[in-house]
């Protein structure tokens, strides 16, 4: 039985310190009573992944690559053999070293999106814009906000691993990436990403520090992607919506089966929804993804008070075009930046002060523990009818 705790610096830059390699097991661990782990750092070499680093976990039962290069993203896992993610049209992970956040009218930042968990902000995300922000002599200054956001091509400046005895042992990475510069906004992410050996739950904590000494707005969304075989024809969301309304006359369209997806449809045109969840007591909420059969579910779990915007984006195309669904909530919704500052959901970080953000990420391949979450989501709503708005609602859309 493993009876001492593992800490392992990867990337330490103020200390000078990078481990190209670096691999702790179970096995060399100490720990011969549960499930076979592991986690394995390394550097991929070739094409746009070149000099990307990734950590691999995986808990004996549900794996997944934390990839500190980009933004401490999760880029793609396996629960009991199956796929976590999607496969986009991009080959990634993309080194951002190859990204021009300005191309194509701001939506650069697609270049390199083939992530199952991608952050999107943090001093903006959504459609790009042109916002007005005090220059380094304190005038008035347009620039120009592009898709989404930075946080996600920014590379970690820290990273380190730790292995936490039992029972149960718990696998932790933990990462910060610093989104600042000089005359402008300066924010501090701390993620902790953890997992219990053989569960089929990965937990993250990300707590964002405003490290300027004036106030700094703050916008922070998580795009959430899954493909098949979570998402296939016939597959639902499972959320406890009390108001559902279409971003834009396109998703109007199929505002009647908002929840229903499709099989893939090449050339598909995006379709977004915005959503208010129910909550429990505490803040509570949750959605799922369950395929058709009602036998795989992939849950989000987090905490309305932090979040409280959901966005259901559907990308129903052909396989090879990137066949995907994101499930994403937020601070705010994916607008304009300026267009969520005049509603209210822009978060104004005082100096030093800390955000924090929980979600946990589980799956479930039985018929009876999807039902199960099913309902407990369901019963969120406590009886309420969900409000479906045909038509944009003019409080959540700037279309």
């Amino acid at each position: 039985m493993m009876n001492e705790s593992h800490s392992s610096i990867l990337t330490d830059v103020e200390k000078h310190l990078w481990l190209e390699e670096f691999e702790l097991n179970s096995e060399s661990a100490g720990d011969a009573a549960g499930p076979r782990w592991s986690i394995r750092k390394r550097t991929l070499r070739g094409g746009l992944c070149d000099g990307v680093d990734i950590v691999e976990i995986d808990n004996g039962v549900l794996s997944y690559t934390v990839v500190p290069t980009r933004g401490m993203g999760l880029w793609r896992g396996s629960y009991k053999g199956r796929e976590i993610g999607w496969k986009s049209p991009v080959t990634g992970p993309v080194n951002p070293q190859f990204i021009n956040e300005l191309e194509q009218g701001g939506l650069g930042w697609l270049k390199g999106f083939d992530e199952w968990v991608v952050r999107c902000g943090l001093n903006s995300n959504g459609a790009p814009c042109t916002d007005i922000v005090p220059d380094n002599n304190g005038n008035p200054s347009e620039v120009s906000l592009t898709l989404h956001g930075k946080i996600a091509n920014l590379p970690a400046n820290r990273v380190e691993v730790r292995v936490i005895p039992g029972p149960p042992v718990e696998l932790v990475i933990i990462g910060v990436v610093e989104e600042a510069m000089l005359f402008s906004p300066q924010f501090r992410l701390t993620t902790t990403i953890r997992t219990v050996v053989g569960s089929n739950r990965v937990d993250v904590r990300d707590e964002i520090c405003n490290v300027r000494e004036v106030p700094g707005e703050l916008e922070l969304l998580y795009h959430c992607n899954y493909g098949m075989p979570f998402l296939e024809g016939g597959a639902r969301l499972v959320a406890p919506s009390l108001e559902v309304a279409p971003r834009d006359a396109r998703a109007m369209e199929g505002i009647s089966d908002y929840g229903l997806y499709e099989a893939p449809v090449p050339g598909f045109v995006e379709q977004c929804y915005f959503h208010e969840v129910a909550a429990d007591s505490m803040g509570a909420t949750a959605a799922m993804l369950r395929n058709c059969a009602g036998d795989l579910g992939a849950v989000i779990r987090w905490n309305k008070s932090q979040m409280p915007c959901f966005t259901q984006w559907k990308n129903t195309v052909g396989e090879r075009e990137g066949y995907v669904t994101g499930l994403e909530p937020g601070i705010n919704y994916p607008n304009p930046k300026t267009f969520e500052r005049e509603k209210g959901r822009v978060v104004t970080l005082q100096p030093g002060e800390t955000y924090p953000v929980d979600l946990g990420f589980e799956f479930h391949d039985t018929v009876a523990a999807v039902a199960s979450v099913e309902e407990e989501i369901t019963g969120l709503l406590d009886g309420a009818e969900t409000l479906v708005h045909p038509e944009p609602a003019p409080q959540w859309t700037s279309q």
